[in-house]
């Protein structure tokens, strides 16, 4: 299952544990991404949490071209 898939298939808020171990980088990364906005986050009573639905739309718009032209089968980028 696809990084973006596992995603939307998440329910509810989700930890910087979870995030850091989908996306394959330390905790501490996950919690600076999010102080500096660099990633989708909110606070509950201090504790960052991460809509799924808006990390997998941030993840989507990170894809280079050419990695989405893959994806929809094709390995021609339109110019």
């Amino acid at each position: 299952m696809r990084l973006v898939e596992t995603l939307k298939s998440k329910t509810g808020a989700l930890k910087v544990a979870e995030i850091a171990k989908l996306l394959g980088v330390t905790p501490q990364h996950i919690y600076k991404m999010a102080a500096r906005g660099a990633i989708p986050s909110f606070r509950i009573s201090g504790s960052v949490r991460f809509d799924p639905d808006e990390v997998a739309i941030w993840l989507q718009g990170k894809q280079t071209p050419i990695v989405a032209a893959r994806r929809l089968g094709s390995a021609k980028v339109a110019a």
